[in-house]
C-alpha cells in the first residue's frame, strides 16, 4: 500500500503545548507529558482507505472540478464502504474513517465533537507529512449546489487564488454564518464578520483570533501547508467549526457558497437564506468602500470594477 497507516500520520500531529487530561481503563486520569505526542502512541490500523470510483448524485461538476485541482483530497467518512468518489480524484484522493479513528480514542475522555474534529486533524497531518502545498478536506455530507456554475474566467481565478498562498489560509466551500443565525434581526454585518471581495466568485474575512467571525461548518474547505501546523495544533482540544477555523485570518469564503451539509439542523434552503443574507450584509467592495465611504454588499460593484479596469485607456 501507497500510503503510511493510520498510526503513522496520528503520530505527526506532534507534542500537545500543555498537558491535558485524559481517562485510563481502570477509570483514573493522567496528564500527557509535553513531549508525547497526543495519538501518536496508539495504533489505529486501517483509518485510511483508497476508495472506490463511481458516480454520485452529491457532487456537481463545479465542485468536481475545483476539488481536483487541490493536491490531495481527503474524504471524511463514517459509513466508508457506501462512499464512491468521481474518477477526476483518480490518484489524489484517500477515505479517513471515523468510526476507526473513534477506536482509536475510545480509552480517552473525549466527547463526539472532538472526536469528529481528530478526523480533520489526523487528515491534515497526513498532508503536512508528505509536503503536499494544499488539500481539499470534504465531509460525508457535503452536497452541492447544482445551480451554482462556473464560467472558464472563474476556474481561471479560483486556480489563481489556489496557487498564491500568501492570500489564504482556508478557502471554504461550504460555511454557516451562525452570527447571523442567531440575530437575524441585525440590520448591520458584525465588524468581525465584514468579507472584502476579491473575485467575483470570493470574498476574505481578513480577522481571526478569539474575536473571529463566527463561520461555521466543515463539509468542504481547502487548507494550504502555511496553516497546517496551527490548525493540527488547535484541533487538538478544539472543536473544528466551533472554536477553531474561526481563529485563522485570512479565510476566504466561496460566494454563493457551492456545498451545503446534508445532516444539520437547519435544512438546505435554511442553509441557503442564511448564506444570501450574510451576502446581501457582509461582503463588501474595498474600492467601493474607499470611494463611496460605505459598504455596498454586493457582488455586482466587482464586476463593474473589473470591467472598468478592462476598459481602454485603463
Amino acid at each position: 500500500r501507497p500510503f503510511a497507516t493510520a498510526g503513522v500520520a496520528l503520530a505527526l500531529l506532534g507534542a500537545i503545548f500543555g498537558a491535558l487530561a485524559v481517562a485510563t481503563k481502570g477509570g483514573g486520569l493522567k496528564a500527557l507529558e509535553l513531549s508525547q505526542p497526543y495519538l501518536g502512541a496508539m495504533e489505529c490500523e486501517g483509518a485510511f482507505t483508497v476508495p472506490t470510483e463511481g458516480p454520485s448524485d452529491r457532487f456537481s461538476y463545479t465542485f468536481v472540478r475545483l476539488v481536483s485541482e487541490a493536491d490531495f483530497v481527503y474524504l471524511l467518512c463514517v459509513d466508508c464502504g457506501r462512499i464512491a468518489v468521481p474518477s477526476a480524484w483518480r490518484g489524489k484522493v484517500l477515505l479517513v474513517d471515523g468510526l476507526k479513528i473513534d477506536e482509536c480514542v475510545q480509552d480517552f475522555n473525549v466527547d463526539h465533537w472532538h472526536r469528529a474534529s481528530f478526523s480533520h486533524a489526523v487528515a491534515v497531518a497526513h498532508a503536512r507529512g508528505r509536503g503536499y502545498g494544499n488539500v481539499a478536506i470534504v465531509e460525508d455530507d457535503s452536497r452541492s449546489d447544482f445551480t451554482v456554475v462556473f464560467s472558464d474566467s472563474d476556474y481561471e481565478q479560483f486556480n489563481k487564488l489556489l496557487r498564491s498562498p500568501g492570500e489564504w489560509n482556508f478557502i471554504r466551500l461550504g460555511w454557516r454564518p451562525y452570527r447571523l443565525e442567531e440575530h437575524p434581526e441585525d440590520e448591520a454585518c458584525p465588524a468581525e464578520c465584514k468579507c472584502a471581495r476579491s473575485s467575483s466568485r470570493t470574498c476574505v474575512i481578513s480577522g481571526g483570533g478569539d474575536a473571529g467571525c463566527d463561520i461555521r461548518s466543515s463539509d468542504a474547505y481547502f487548507i494550504t501547508r502555511g496553516a497546517y501546523d496551527d490548525f493540527v495544533n488547535r484541533l487538538q482540544d478544539g472543536v473544528v467549526d466551533f472554536n477553531v477555523l474561526q481563529t485563522f485570518d485570512k479565510m476566504t469564503l466561496l460566494t454563493p457558497q457551492l456545498s451545503y451539509q446534508e445532516k444539520l439542523d437547519i435544512s438546505m434552503e435554511s442553509q441557503r437564506n442564511l448564506q444570501a443574507s450574510f451576502n446581501s450584509k457582509c461582503v463588501h467592495d474595498p474600492i467601493l468602500d474607499n470611494a463611496n465611504g460605505a459598504a455596498s454588499g454586493l457582488t455586482a460593484p466587482y464586476e463593474l470594477n473589473q470591467a472598468a479596469e478592462a476598459a481602454p485607456g485603463r
